[in-house]
């Protein structure tokens, strides 16, 4: 599976310049970021290589072996205090599936009270991907429509494709497995 930064090396790579000419400017760059952003989720075609969480983040991460030294150690510091407010940790690109399934994982003990099929692990494994379809499909404008949030679900599974599912399916088993994190039992 191609990595993002693969899929959207073109946006990337047309954004690169201008994030580096708007150096001392952190306004600039924040308005760099939202098109960055906003380019890359209006091409992103459903089922494709999935984004990482924090898409900003990561993006200033692409952006910063291009930058000055100086303004490296800037970003990073800007990039650590976004992830320490927001309360997430870097994710590191070529970590993969096991990321996705360690970010995922319910932390709440009364998450494990069913056991966990492979359609219910996905919607938290692939769960940008799962809201993105839903939005597209949901109008949050009329409230009749709320009901059919399920029809959408099961049809946004049915779509995954297969490799998903499978990964879905074994995360599913796993985390019956293991049951809900040690911190969460009572002592």
């Amino acid at each position: 599976m191609s990595d993002w930064t693969e899929v959207y090396s073109e946006i990337l790579s047309s954004y690169a310049g201008k994030y580096k000419d708007a150096r001392g400017n952190s306004e600039l760059r924040n308005e760099i970021l939202a098109e960055v952003k906003s380019d890359i989720h209006h091409h992103e075609s459903f089922g494709s290589v999935p984004l990482p969480h924090n898409l900003r983040v990561a993006i200033r991460r692409v952006f910063l072996p291009g930058l000055d030294p100086e303004d490296q150690d800037d970003e990073i510091a800007v990039m650590q205090h976004i992830l320490a407010v927001s309360g997430k940790r870097v994710e590191d690109p070529g970590e993969g599936e096991d990321a996705r399934e360690e970010q995922a994982r319910p932390t709440k003990a009364g998450d494990y009270k069913k056991a966990f099929v492979a359609s219910t692990a996905a919607q938290k494994l692939f769960k940008d991907e799962m809201d993105a379809y839903d939005r597209e499909w949901w109008d949050t404008k009329d409230p009749k429509t709320i009901g059919k949030r399920t029809k959408i679900v099961q049809e946004w599974w049915e779509s995954l494709s297969d490799d998903k599912k499978a990964e879905a399916g074994r995360v599913a088993e796993k985390w019956n497995k293991l049951g809900a994190p040690e911190a969460t039992h009572d002592s």
